[in-house]
């Protein structure tokens, strides 16, 4: 499955992703804001990661993050993810620190929540974000998503607890962002 949109393309991790994703998670400005990701980021870890997440639900859709004109140099990832014990689906993303601040991010995660309410059974999708990633926050508010709750996350790359919200975007409430 790939997703395009004006600038990006969506599509399937592969094998070859590994190294650009070392270098970008290897970043502590990335790896602080994701509360699975440890600090340093290795190789293998993005090699871990990419066999790990083909034995995901196969609902979930983990998403390479590529320009159009570069498709094959991944620069994030934007997933949503199911979870048979939490009983939801979890939405979350990274992206290179140097494509910050370029709107990417706002464009990938709008293809992939569109992706999620107009193509699959999902009804909910569920996210978090550290307090102190406002660009995040902003990120999931526009797309529509609305705080549950406030508490505490462990981050693997801060080791400790650092305050997070839970949010939460409703494919009704969505489909009124669209409107």
């Amino acid at each position: 499955m790939e997703i395009e949109t004006k600038r990006l393309v969506l599509r399937p991790l592969r094998e070859e992703d590994a190294q650009a994703m070392a270098r970008a998670v290897n970043n502590f400005n990335v790896s602080r804001n994701l509360a699975r990701v440890q600090f340093p980021y290795l190789l293998e870890d993005a090699q871990s990661f990419i066999t790990l997440q083909r034995g995901f639900d196969p609902r979930s859709k983990i998403c390479a993050i590529a320009f159009r004109c570069a498709p094959d140099e991944l620069i994030g990832v934007v997933a949503y993810e199911f979870s048979s014990e939490k009983n939801n689906t979890e939405f979350g993303y990274w992206l290179r620190e140097c494509c910050w601040q370029m709107g990417i991010m706002s464009e990938a995660a709008a293809a992939l929540v569109a992706h999620a309410f107009t193509t699959s059974e999902i009804t909910e999708l569920h996210s978090a974000c550290h307090l102190d990633n406002l660009n995040s926050s902003r990120i999931l508010h526009r797309l529509g998503f609305e705080m549950t709750c406030e508490e505490m996350h462990f981050s693997l790359a801060q080791n400790k607890d650092v305050p997070a919200a839970r949010l939460r975007l409703t494919r009704e409430a969505w489909f009124e962002v669209q409107k």
